[in-house]
């Protein structure tokens, strides 16, 4: 039953980090990233205030934040007693939870900060490094160790994934980037990176399309070896992929419209969300060697 646990807690802390950082997106979008202008507190004279919209959209993202570490903070009890050292639920757990309390201190150093662009670039890529570390333990929670070495010392395909997973994440952090230089600050006149929109923009696009092409490559690859449920999930990525391209391109041709931006923030979320799961995917579902952790399944445990 703890095992249950486990994964239950694992798939509500990993929902709800990707809702969370759908809510970071709405409030940079409507410029209450200074809503509150303090941390803890809303501001120097209430630790809650709702007293504008600023205020108020900034007061409930704080909130589905405080929210979000209860979960995070039981996968991480239960993950102790859900198995043995060593069968592979600790670690991501553990992950989850230590990026999500670091996540916690960049945001409220933002805030102090007066949201300089480079916290936060920080605050969403710590959010997808939570994301990530909450999807490997999805992953784990099927029973199944995970060989990481296929990633690298495997065949073709193994090494496409890898690449895959490594020019998403690229085009994450050049996406970055480009929201750091670009409007939509979360706050008027705040500091902005000195690039020019246009250069990191492009640099951005050839990430994505580096990824796009490294999909397609493994989709030639997958339908040569006539693996469905590879396909499956790699048809998934490449739709999400086009969308968030199609998306991106619109967004910077029509001048950056706050609801579009919005939408590339969520495909974003998705498309990552899809690249690590098809990326984990390789490491045991292809493999009829991979032996189940049945003491860790069997063993009953108390229910936390």
């Amino acid at each position: 039953m703890t095992f249950k646990r486990y994964r239950q807690l694992a798939i509500v802390t990993t929902v709800g980090i990707c809702v969370l950082v759908v809510a970071g997106g709405v409030v940079r979008l409507t410029g209450s990233g200074l809503g509150c202008d303090d941390w803890p507190n809303c501001n120097d004279e209430r630790f809650i205030d709702v007293s504008t919209g600023h205020a108020a959209i900034e007061q409930f993202n704080r909130l589905l934040s405080g929210l979000i570490g209860l979960p995070t903070l039981l996968l991480a009890i239960v993950s102790f007693r859900a198995a043995p050292r060593g069968s592979g639920l600790r670690w991501p757990a553990l992950g989850v939870l230590a990026t999500v309390l670091a996540n916690g201190v960049v945001g409220g150093i933002a805030v102090r900060g007066d949201l300089h662009p480079a916290l936060v670039q920080s605050h969403f890529l710590l959010a997808m490094l939570s994301i990530a570390f909450g999807l490997i333990a999805i992953r784990a929670s099927t029973g199944f160790a995970l060989d990481w070495s296929r990633w690298t010392v495997s065949d073709h395909r193994g090494r496409l994934v890898s690449a895959l997973v490594a020019a998403t994440a690229a085009a994450l952090v050049t996406g970055t980037v480009v929201t750091g230089a670009g409007p939509h600050a979360g706050e008027e006149d705040v500091r902005r990176f000195g690039f020019d929109i246009g250069t990191v923009a492009r640099v951005h696009s050839v990430t994505v399309i580096v990824a796009v092409l490294t999909g397609v490559a493994l989709a030639w690859l997958a339908a040569r070896q006539r693996d469905h449920g590879f396909q499956n999930l790699l048809s998934t990525w490449l739709f999400v992929a086009l969308v968030q391209g199609a998306i991106g391109y619109t967004q910077y041709f029509t001048g950056v419209p706050e609801l579009l931006v919005g939408a590339h923030i969520a495909g974003a979320t998705l498309l990552w969300v899809s690249t690590v799961w098809l990326g984990t995917s390789e490491l045991v579902a292809t493999h009829a060697d991979a032996e189940p952790m049945r003491n860790t399944m069997d063993t009953p445990r108390l229910v936390v």
